[in-house]
């Protein structure tokens, strides 16, 4: 259709003349910082959300759509290899259930760094008597991504941080005191490609 070649042109044109540009991602400190004050508001919730967005590298949609089941505790009873908190993404549970972006499901990450075990105490309390139904992070739509740019402009941050900023924040913080070495991020990323 004639309508739509021209509409794909503009917006072509467009991107050219005001092209997008990357957010910086966010370092531990400002990370932790952003946490502290929001838990010092009484944002328990929305601290949880920041930190776990940023420990398990999560895209603000997955992050939305973990469920309290989701966030699997220790079995130390099974072994060694159960010994840390595991998060379960994408779980398939029927026909309906939605894959990742990159069209898998049930992937698990691991708690397994010795620098974030300060979180385990704060996910048993996040999944304690709780529905396993529930949502894990139970925020109003848009209410994260409001609190987060409100933390960042009272600490004087420009532009304010994004939720997506806080899925790049993982892996440079990981890098940058050398945690996790570029595959282990790319997998925990459930990134394909290396760019």
């Amino acid at each position: 259709d004639r309508a739509v070649h021209r509409a794909r042109q503009a917006l072509r044109g467009w991107k050219r003349l005001a092209p997008g540009f990357s957010r910086l991602p966010l370092p531990w400190e400002v990370v932790a910082g952003a946490a502290m004050l929001m838990l010092s508001e009484g944002l328990w919730v929305e601290a949880m959300g920041v930190l776990i967005s940023v420990i398990f590298y999560l895209r603000p949609g997955e992050l939305v759509r973990l469920r309290v089941r989701s966030l699997v505790p220790p079995l130390l009873a099974a072994g060694a290899g159960h010994r840390h908190w595991t998060l379960i993404m994408h779980e398939q549970e029927n026909e309906n259930s939605k894959a990742s972006k990159t069209g898998v499901y049930d992937e698990s990450l691991i708690l397994d760094l010795d620098k974030y075990q300060f979180l385990a105490p704060a996910l048993a309390r996040l999944v304690a008597d709780r529905p396993p139904s529930a949502p894990l992070i139970d925020l109003p739509p848009g209410r994260l991504s409001h609190v987060l740019a409100s933390i960042g402009s009272r600490l004087g941050m420009k532009p304010s941080p994004l939720l997506y900023q806080l899925r790049h924040s993982g892996p440079s913080i990981d890098f940058a005191d050398q945690s996790r070495d570029l595959m282990g991020i790319k997998r925990r990323g459930r990134w394909r490609s290396d760019s």
